[in-house]
């Protein structure tokens, strides 16, 4: 899609034809997409402003539950949504340990909606269920501005055989990983951690730790070290044993556990938790500790100054590790979606678009209610009177037209901007693997593995013994049939590339 190029020409036509379009199946859609009578002002960069028609769009969302201020705060976003573009929202914010359950009857029972939240895990199974609506040819005429915004790739990211059914949230939208040390360490040892960026070369520095500071260097949980397998694609298979490296022009299927990579690192891991440089009870552990001596985590580097020391109630210093991915996976991490019952496909579009490029709006969802938990400042930042206001900024939009903060001293979001700019593209990115035919073998070989993960992820398996017992069960379970249906799924998507 060449967005950047298309919208100039001939969008007014386009959006005309867009908006007369009869879309979705309003039959089944009752009580969402409801239109009320309304005095929508005339805008002229606005498909459908003027039209005297307010739709009111039904977003159903994650977050704190709903904002004790919603009414007020809805009130606000609703008046200033319906004068731009003719659009008000209803949202429905889901708490975080309801979301799963709850979303998962809403999208199974076709409960009416209009726009949902979703990320990797669900895009494929709900896409397949046939829950979202086909916006390919949408995108253009109704999102100017996000298309203007967003480089083309983010959208060959949520493809799935050709086609959008999401919008992608614009964020720090590729994986960049750092090494975060305890500052007062690295200053009292002298370690120089631009040295010390592979897995194999910490062994020394984290012997001299555990011995002289009697702690373990590497605390973690269950899920261990898992930041190792960032270097491959999972292709939409949901597995980190199955991938294609980020980097590699050939774009072979692997098993991933015996590449000489990870098999290095797990052999490293192994020799820590020998040595007691891992936490012993790391592989039943589901919570982590909030200090770490070293740890690696995913982000940008001023978030040393706005996140990871702060949380740590300790000064960090940072090294970036590898290069920054962009993959499928790392775009699908935030995703909102249409139903494919709305009534009104394109103001769906038109007020996500809206959400994305006006940092007015863009403001109200990300603070909250002006007055009440922010104000702008003469200089044009935000200042936040509380952080009551209970929506994650990261479910919502873009991060690059919100006001920055006036304790942002640091510009992340020019950051986090620049490392999306910088990303590597993964060879695989726009292919998502279609397991048709071996849909049962997958799921019991992802299960196999789940089995084997936190010991393997945590050191306390010797992967020189345990990979290949792992490889024979998997193989047992249709494994080489899923690698030989993947590979020719994706040679046939290089040959088109």
């Amino acid at each position: 899609m060449k967005a950047k190029r298309l919208v100039a020409a001939g969008l007014t036509a386009a959006m005309a034809l867009g908006m007369a379009a009869g879309c979705g199946d309003s039959g089944t859609n009752t009580g969402s997409g409801t239109a009320n009578a309304g005095g929508g002002t005339e805008d002229a960069g606005s498909p459908s402003a003027g039209s005297g028609e307010i739709v009111t769009l039904k977003w159903i969302t994650i977050g704190n539950g709903m904002p004790t201020n919603y009414d007020t705060w809805v009130e606000k976003v609703n008046a200033y949504a319906g004068e731009k573009i003719g659009v008000n929202v209803d949202l429905e914010v889901i708490s975080w340990g309801d979301w799963d359950k709850r979303r998962n009857v809403i999208v199974s029972t076709n409960e009416p909606y209009d726009i949902i939240f979703g990320n990797g895990n669900n895009y494929i199974p709900d896409i397949n269920l046939g829950a979202y609506y086909d916006i390919t040819d949408l995108i253009e005429a109704n999102m100017p501005g996000l298309c203007e915004l967003m480089p083309d790739k983010y959208w060959d990211a949520v493809k799935v055989d050709g086609k959008i059914y999401g919008v992608p949230t614009y964020k720090d939208s590729a994986i960049s990983n750092y090494s975060v040390w305890d500052k007062e360490l690295v200053d009292e040892y002298g370690i120089d951690i631009a040295a010390l960026t592979e897995i194999p070369d910490l062994t020394p520095i984290f012997e001299q730790l555990k011995a002289d500071k009697n702690d373990y260097p590497v605390y973690v949980k269950n899920d261990g070290v898992y930041y190792i397998f960032d270097k491959y694609d999972q292709i939409g298979a949901g597995t980190q044993i199955l991938g294609v490296r980020y980097d590699d022009t050939d774009a072979k299927v692997c098993f991933t556990l015996e590449q000489d990579d990870i098999m290095a690192e797990l052999k490293t891991f192994h020799e820590w938790y020998q040595k007691g440089i891992i936490n012993p009870d790391a592989a039943t552990l589901t919570e982590a500790r909030v200090y770490n001596m070293w740890r690696v985590a995913q982000g940008w580097e001023s978030a040393a100054k706005t996140v990871w020391g702060p949380d740590m109630s300790k000064e960090v210093v940072v090294q970036k590790i590898g290069d920054t991915i962009l993959s499928n996976e790392t775009v699908r991490g935030s995703i909102n979606c249409i139903s494919a019952n709305t009534q009104y496909p394109e103001k769906c579009l038109q007020f996500l678009d809206l959400l994305n490029k006006d940092s007015k709006l863009r403001d109200m969802f990300f603070y909250g209610e002006e007055g009440v938990n922010f104000t702008y400042n003469e200089d044009g930042t935000v200042h936040r009177i509380n952080t009551d206001f209970g929506l994650p900024g990261y479910t919502q939009g873009t991060f690059f037209t919100v006001t920055r903060e006036e304790t942002d001293e640091y510009g992340q979001w020019d950051e986090v901007k620049a490392l999306n700019d910088a990303a590597v593209a993964s060879q695989m990115l726009g292919f998502t693997f279609d397991p048709t035919g071996v849909e049962d073998k997958l799921a019991n070989c992802r299960e196999i593995w789940l089995r084997y993960r936190s010991e393997m992820m945590t050191g306390v398996l010797d992967p020189e013994t345990a990979v290949p017992e792992i490889k024979q069960e998997l193989m047992n379970a249709g494994f080489q049939e899923i690698l030989d249906a993947a590979q020719a799924q994706v040679d046939e998507f290089m040959q088109t590339k």
